[in-house]
Parts: structure tokens; sequence; C-alpha cells
């Protein structure tokens, strides 16, 4: 017999709520205003489709000068694949390295058609992503990253985009 106890990181998840709610009137326009509305209201309320929608407006705000997102993420410990670790993050935008690695961006859709795998292991439609060169302050996870690739939610992907 076991039991399922909730609302164990609660006070803990009051404080990030708190801090969001603070950094909203700083927000550089609305779509950061929205998708940190949206985190508030997933961390609050433990809603998995607030946070998607706050995951649709980060992908909307295209070449911010300053980068972040949050929540329960990347799930590759999860032996099942589905359980998110917390993970959370604040960068500058380098825009010189982005520049450089924008020519990279610009053709990679023809240098997908020439890699040695079928076109069925590809998305059925080419989404470009926002690249972007980021220099991070800060970054809370069990571990950094070389890049990021997110959205995880893979029907946001498919259909609306990713950075």
């Amino acid at each position: 017999q076991f039991e399922i106890r909730r609302g164990d990181y609660a006070p803990l998840m009051a404080r990030v709520v708190d801090g969001l709610k603070k950094a909203t009137p700083h927000a550089a326009n609305a779509d950061q205003t929205a998708m940190l509305e949206k985190y508030v209201e997933s961390f609050s309320l433990g809603s998995v489709a607030a946070h998607m929608d706050a995951s649709r407006h980060w992908i909307k705000d295209k070449g911010p000068g300053v980068e972040s997102y949050i929540g329960f993420i990347e799930s590759y410990r999860d032996p099942s694949g589905v359980r998110g670790e917390w993970e959370g993050f604040t960068a500058c935008v380098n825009r010189e390295v982005s520049k450089k690695f924008q020519l990279l961006v610009d053709q990679a859709e023809n240098l997908l058609a020439k890699m040695p795998w079928p076109k069925e292991f590809e998305k059925d439609k080419f989404m470009r992503p926002d690249f972007t060169s980021l220099d991070v302050l800060a970054f809370g996870s069990s571990g950094v990253p070389a890049g990021i690739n997110i959205p995880n939610y893979d029907d946001i992907r498919q259909s609306e985009g990713f950075k």
C-alpha cells in the first residue's frame, strides 16, 4: 500500500510564482508578459496546458535581448520519458555569434535534404528555428546543456515552431 500526496513543493513553487509576478511589469513586450502570466498560472495550479501556452508565447518572442525559460522540461532522466526535470535559465543573447550561425540556419532546409537518412525520419513540415547564441547568466537544473531546442511539446514544435 502506498499513499500519494500532492503539494510537497507548494511552498517552493509559491516563491517561484512570487518572483514571476514581480518580473512581469518588466517584460519587454506583450508576448513576454503573456508568457510570464501563463507560467504563474501553470506553477500555481499545476497546469500543463498553461505551461504549453507560455511556451507558445516564448517561441513568438523573436530576437529578445534576454532569453529565459522555466518549468519541468527535460525528461531524459525518466526511463518512461514522461516526468520532466525542473529547469530554468536566463541568458543574454550574443548577437555577434548569433549572426554568424544564422548563415547555417539559412541553409538548414537544403542541408537536411542531403542527410544520409530517409525523409520519413524528418518532421512533416520544416519549421525554421529561431536560432540564438546565448551567454548563460543563470541555469538551474542537474546539468548545463551544450545547447537547447525547446519547447519539448512535440505538437507545438511540429505546428508552431521552436527555438
